[in-house]
C-alpha cells in the first residue's frame, strides 16, 4: 500500500464531513468541484502529462474511501479517461468521461454517427473517450452541436445518459494502452468502489445491531444476527483478498475477472443481509443504508454483469489449465505494473 494511503483517506474523510454525503445534484456538483480543485481525479496520471502523480494504488485508495462514505462521484470514469488521454496528450481542466464498447464505431471522414447508451455522467462532462477492441480510442467534444445528450440514470440515481452523435467530429488517440488493459483497469477501479461501499454497509449494520436493543439486550446478542453479520464479514474478506492480490500482481484481464466476480458476490450478499438485519428502517430513504445498497446493486454490474465476468473467468481458467490458474491465484508479481 502506498505511503500516501492514510493521508488520502483522511483527506476524503475531512471532505465528506464538511460537505455531507452529497445527495442532491447541487451537493454532488459542489463536492466534485472540490475534488477536481484538489486534483484528486488525476491521481495515477503522471505530472508531466498534467496529472497529480501518484500510483494506481493511490487512486484505488481514493475510490475506496469515497465509496466507503456512500458517495457518488465520477472519479472512476474521469480518472480512467484522463489516464487514457495522458498517453496521447497532456490532460487539462476539462471533465472527461469514458465508455467501453464491444465493437469499434464506424468513422466517416473523421466524423461519427451513432447512439451510445449508458454513458456515465455525459450531461456533466466536457469530453468523452470511447474505447473499443481492435481500434484506437476516440475522443469527442460533448459540447458541440452535433451531440445530443438524453438523460438517464442507474439504480443508484447516477447519470447514465444516451449520447447521440450526428456526424460528430472525433479524434483518434495514438499511443494509448490496448483496450484489454483499459477495460481491466476500469474494472479494478469499479471492484474497489464496490468493496468500499460494502464495507460502509457492513459498518453501518454492525453499529445498528450493536446499539439497537430487543428484550433488554443488543440485537447482536441474538445468534442468528451474529451469524449473519459474520457472513457479511466473510464476503468482505474474500473481496479484499482478491483486490489485494490484484494490487500485488498488477492490472490484467484475469485480475479484473477475479475481482469483479468476488466483489459482485460480496455486493449481493452484503446488501441482502444488511437490509435483513435493519428490518423496516433499512428501506427508508431517510436512513443512510440506501446510499450504500443502491450503489452496490448498480456498481456490481458496471462494465459487465457478474455472470459475464464469471464466464470470462471460466474461459481464462480453461485456457490456462490447472497449473497455470494456480500460479495466477498464488503469484505476487511486481507492483510497478499496476501504475502503468
Amino acid at each position: 500500500m502506498s505511503q500516501f494511503a492514510t493521508e488520502l483517506r483522511d483527506l476524503v474523510d475531512d471532505l465528506v464531513r464538511r460537505t455531507g454525503p452529497a445527495e442532491t445534484a447541487e451537493e454532488q456538483r459542489a463536492l466534485w468541484a472540490q475534488l477536481r480543485e484538489l486534483g484528486l481525479p488525476r491521481v495515477g496520471v503522471v505530472e508531466e502529462r498534467g496529472g497529480s502523480g501518484g500510483s494506481f494504488d493511490d487512486l484505488l485508495v481514493l475510490i475506496e474511501a469515497l465509496a466507503g462514505h456512500g458517495v457518488s462521484q465520477p472519479v472512476v470514469e474521469a480518472a480512467t479517461a484522463d489516464w487514457v488521454l495522458s498517453h496521447a496528450t497532456a490532460v487539462d481542466d476539462r471533465f472527461t468521461t469514458l465508455v467501453l464498447l464491444d465493437a469499434p464505431l464506424a468513422t466517416t471522414g473523421g466524423t461519427v454517427t451513432a447512439e451510445l447508451t449508458a454513458v456515465p455522467w455525459a450531461r456533466e462532462a466536457d469530453r468523452l473517450v470511447v474505447c473499443a477492441p481492435q481500434a484506437p480510442p476516440l475522443v469527442v467534444d460533448l459540447r458541440q452541436e452535433a451531440v445530443t445528450v438524453r438523460e438517464g440514470e442507474n439504480l443508484a440515481g447516477e447519470p447514465r445518459d444516451t449520447v447521440l452523435l450526428s456526424a460528430a467530429p472525433v479524434a483518434e488517440l495514438a499511443g494509448t494502452p490496448a483496450h484489454e488493459l483499459v477495460r481491466a483497469r476500469f474494472a479494478l477501479a469499479w471492484s474497489t468502489a464496490v468493496a468500499g461501499a460494502a464495507h460502509g454497509a457492513y459498518r453501518l449494520t454492525k453499529s445498528y445491531v450493536s446499539e439497537r436493543e430487543q428484550f433488554g439486550a443488543p440485537l447482536l446478542k441474538i445468534p442468528a444476527v451474529a451469524t449473519n453479520l459474520a457472513l457479511m464479514r466473510v464476503e468482505l474478506v474474500q473481496a479484499d483478498a482478491a483486490l489485494a492480490q490484484a494490487r500485488e500482481t498488477g492490472v490484467s484481464a484475469t485480475a479484473a475477472q477475479i475481482t469483479r466476480v468476488a466483489t459482485a458476490a460480496a455486493a449481493t450478499a452484503v446488501a441482502q443481509i444488511a437490509h435483513q438485519l435493519h428490518g423496516a428502517i433499512g428501506i427508508t430513504a431517510e436512513y443512510p443504508l440506501q446510499r450504500y445498497t443502491r450503489r452496490l446493486w448498480a456498481w456490481r454490474d458496471a462494465v459487465a454483469s457478474e455472470r459475464d465476468w464469471a464466464a470470462e473467468l471460466g474461459r481464462s481458467a480453461a485456457a490456462l489449465g490447472e497449473a497455470g490458474m494456480w500460479t495466477v491465484l498464488t503469484a505476487a508479481g511486481p507492483r510497478g505494473s499496476s501504475s502503468a
